[in-house]
């Protein structure tokens, strides 16, 4: 390969790796505004963890949105109705804070208590699906094929 041919190749990958970083960018600053606006939180980690990268692989380039957090796939995803694990429910109410009464007595429920009536629940109901970065792919599909038509190599 010639060097005016690797010049050329050099171009050609900033020009498409500039044009990654930015509709990565826009993506994830939608995703990030949709996110409070769904209210998705729990420690906050989802949103602080939220972003992009571009990827160097042999055959491709790459742009990779999404939140390096453990329960991305239930926040994004759902869960069909099943059995929760009883710690994380316990840990979550307890962080929190959550305080329920039970009407007929008046006495409160302990934290085990609240995570067993959750876990019935998910059981019962599942965890619906807030797929945030399908939602805002879709939305800026047409967008994104314009920014991608409209790569110019400049040497």
């Amino acid at each position: 390969m010639s060097s005016i041919d690797k010049e050329i190749l050099r171009a050609i990958f900033k020009a498409i790796e500039s044009r990654l970083h930015r509709i990565g960018s826009v993506i994830e600053g939608e995703t990030r505004r949709l996110i409070l606006q769904h209210d998705i939180k729990d420690k906050g980690n989802f949103l602080q963890n939220t972003g992009y990268a571009v990827q160097f692989n042999n055959a491709s380039i790459d742009l990779v949105v999404g939140s390096n957090v453990p329960h991305e796939q239930y926040v994004l995803g759902g869960k069909v109705p099943s059995w929760t694990p009883i710690e994380p429910l316990k840990a979550w109410v307890e962080r929190k804070g959550l305080a329920w009464v039970d009407k007929k007595t008046g006495k409160q429920f302990s934290i085990e208590q609240i995570a067993y009536m959750i876990r019935t629940k998910i059981k019962r109901e599942g965890i619906p699906e807030r797929n945030v970065f399908a939602e805002v792919i879709k939305n800026k599909q047409q967008w994104i094929f314009n920014q991608l038509d409209s790569i110019e190599v400049v040497l």
